[in-house]
């Protein structure tokens, strides 16, 4: 789990402890006198619903999110994954369906890939780089995937192409393909 994810999840967590806190203090404080009287209120008489079945109801519904992830705590069920809006909006009207009231939405937007700001990235990147003076370096970007192939004096060299390459932002995966000249 990234540190954001876990950020958002620490956050829900911390969300619900509280409302769960407001709630008990609010009902403490409107009790009557009688001391010895308590009331006990059934929330949901049905069996639970685990977040296997959930994740299974959202698959049935072939709703398209990537890396989907169902949590269900404190009575608020997160989704989690990437996907379109409409998708996002489908997820949530299926888990209401199942009898959930709360659900919060985390889908992330896929972002589409933009593979010439990529490239552009990387050659600027693996320009202002001075241990890299003397090559001939070709850079290419398809789908996400920066490729470099060309000619390096040294294996030093290719080890600052294959590092360089990693610090891009956005590249789904490098290819390096070099020789030595």
């Amino acid at each position: 789990m990234s540190r954001k994810q876990l950020s958002l999840l620490a956050i829900a967590v911390a969300i619900v402890a509280a409302a769960g806190i407001t709630t008990m203090t609010l009902r403490h404080s409107q009790q009557s006198g009688a001391a010895g009287r308590v009331k006990a209120d059934m929330v949901n008489t049905a069996a639970p619903v685990s977040e296997a079945q959930i994740d299974r109801a959202l698959r049935d519904a072939n709703i398209p999110i990537q890396r989907l992830s169902v949590r269900h705590v404190g009575g608020i069920v997160l989704i989690r994954g990437n996907g379109d809006a409409a998708s996002a909006a489908r997820a949530v009207d299926v888990v209401k369906g199942l009898g959930f009231q709360r659900v919060a939405n985390l889908v992330q937007p896929i972002t589409p890939i933009d593979d010439e700001a990529l490239r552009r990235d990387a050659e600027r990147q693996l320009a202002s780089n001075r241990a890299l003076d003397g090559c001939t370096l070709r850079v290419s970007c398809e789908n996400g995937v920066v490729s470099v192939s060309g000619t390096v004096q040294t294996e030093l060299q290719e080890d600052v192409t294959r590092s360089v390459l990693r610090t891009v932002r956005g590249a789904q995966d490098i290819k390096v393909s070099l020789n030595k000249s």
